[in-house]
């Protein structure tokens, strides 16, 4: 079945196809790396100064930082425990 696809359906199947190789990354990560490389991971997102970096005024690239720094967190805080 061949069908061409509209600007937004390609950009959203590079999004899927982007987000199911991330899940395979963190999968392997959470394997590989002490808790110290994966809380690094996350304070370094958080680190970002938004007030001062000129990614702020994109409200796209400041909610893209938001999600990674959550899917970091999901992934890598055990249940339970808060930061």
């Amino acid at each position: 079945m061949s069908q061409n696809l509209s600007a937004d359906q390609e950009l959203v199947s590079d999004v899927v196809a982007c987000q199911l190789v991330i899940k395979q990354i963190l999968d392997v990560i959470e394997i590989i790396a002490p808790a110290e490389v994966r809380e690094k991971m996350s304070s370094q997102l958080k680190s970002i100064d938004f007030a001062s970096n000129p990614a702020s005024a994109d409200p796209v690239t400041l909610r893209a930082v938001q999600k990674a720094i959550a899917l970091i967190e999901l992934k890598f805080t055990p249940q339970g425990e808060s930061h």
